[in-house]
């Protein structure tokens, strides 16, 4: 039994470090990343990744960003409070968007190719605290 303790243990230790360093991305997204690069670490794979921002960010603005790091025009939702866009997904674009001031929440599928189905999620999810 020790050793399904320590892998208890472990479990959460890691899930601290994702609430410490990544707070505002979904753990799930963080642990599908990490294990897709782990077999993979040459690839950066494709995901749909979903941002939800606060009311008072400029849809245009946070639009700009976007494009600006990714290349890619997403779509907006949610009176312009919800992002959705295909793109490449490394650790380092997760915390640049986990720091970020304006963002509440950060989602995202794996999409294996550029194309993808659309948002899917809902920050709701979030203010209830990341389904364990």
């Amino acid at each position: 039994m020790s050793g399904l303790n320590e892998l208890k243990r472990v479990f959460e230790g890691l899930h601290t470090l994702y609430e410490m360093h990544l707070p505002k991305v979904h753990p799930k997204l963080i642990h599908d990343l990490m294990m897709r690069k782990r077999n993979n670490p040459d690839k950066d794979p494709f995901y749909l990744i979903e941002i939800f921002t606060k009311p008072e960010v400029s849809s245009e603005q946070m639009r700009d960003y976007i494009i600006s790091k990714t290349g890619m025009n997403p779509t907006i939702h949610d009176s312009g409070t919800h992002y959705a866009f295909n793109n490449k997904l490394t650790l380092e674009f997760l915390k640049e968007l986990s720091d970020r001031k304006d963002v509440i929440a950060v989602y995202g599928d794996y999409m294996g190719a550029v194309t993808g189905v659309g948002a899917s999620h809902d920050h709701r999810e979030h203010e209830h605290g990341w389904i364990k």
